[in-house]
């Protein structure tokens, strides 16, 4: 029987990641349609006609297509009832904590992109300085705590990780954060994990 979900994505992509993250945690089974980013498949009509923005990843569920790698998960928490909210309190946490979490996290998916991509080396202190900044704050967060909202693993670890999982790209010292590198080894126990590159193909696959 064919998966009911088709992901749209790339390996190098951490957005991406995070919805692969999803469905290898879940123990989900999911197509998987490979995007050339390199040559621009994501700005192509075909492509746009399912996501309008031009990025990575997609997600298509029927006849729905869902893109942004935050509104995903929380679709995919409703449909599956796995990693989401327990209740309408909790939910609104979670979304909370996606919309914090993307905001103080995001320099440091634009260290990685600068180092490893070979973009403006002239932007590397201020975005350094930021990442610093919001992994501090992160860390912080983290201290007595086994996750990040309600002590088990939920849609806000799964959009935060990938980030967290390729500190080395960002130019980041883990050990410089604890309570992170704890949290993320909490996450790399999980049953389904896989670290990014092998988490997706490098051509359509059914997963």
């Amino acid at each position: 029987m064919t998966a009911p979900f088709i992901l749209y994505g790339n390996v190098n992509s951490q957005p991406a990641t995070r919805i692969a993250l999803f469905f290898r945690l879940g123990n989900i089974p999911f197509q998987y349609r490979h995007v050339d980013l390199r040559n621009g498949q994501q700005k192509s009509p075909e492509y746009q006609a399912i996501n309008r923005f031009g990025r990575v990843p997609t997600l298509v569920h029927g006849d729905r297509s869902i893109s942004e790698s935050s509104v995903i998960l929380q679709y995919l928490a409703e449909q599956t009832g796995q990693f989401g909210g327990r209740d309408d309190l909790e939910k609104i946490r979670l979304a909370e904590w996606l919309s914090w979490l993307a905001d103080v996290l995001l320099p440091v998916q634009r260290a990685r992109a600068v180092r490893k991509f070979n973009g403006d080396a002239n932007a590397l202190p201020w975005i350094d300085a930021s990442a610093a900044s919001g992994m501090k704050l992160f860390d912080q967060h983290l201290a007595g705590r086994s996750f990040i909202e309600g002590e088990r693993l939920t849609i806000a670890d799964i959009f935060a990780f990938p980030w967290i999982d390729l500190l080395n790209e960002s130019g980041i010292d883990a050990k410089d954060y604890p309570n992170v590198r704890a949290w993320a080894d909490r996450f790399r126990a999980q049953p389904g994990y896989k670290p990014q590159y092998e988490l997706m193909p490098q051509a359509d696959a059914e997963c």
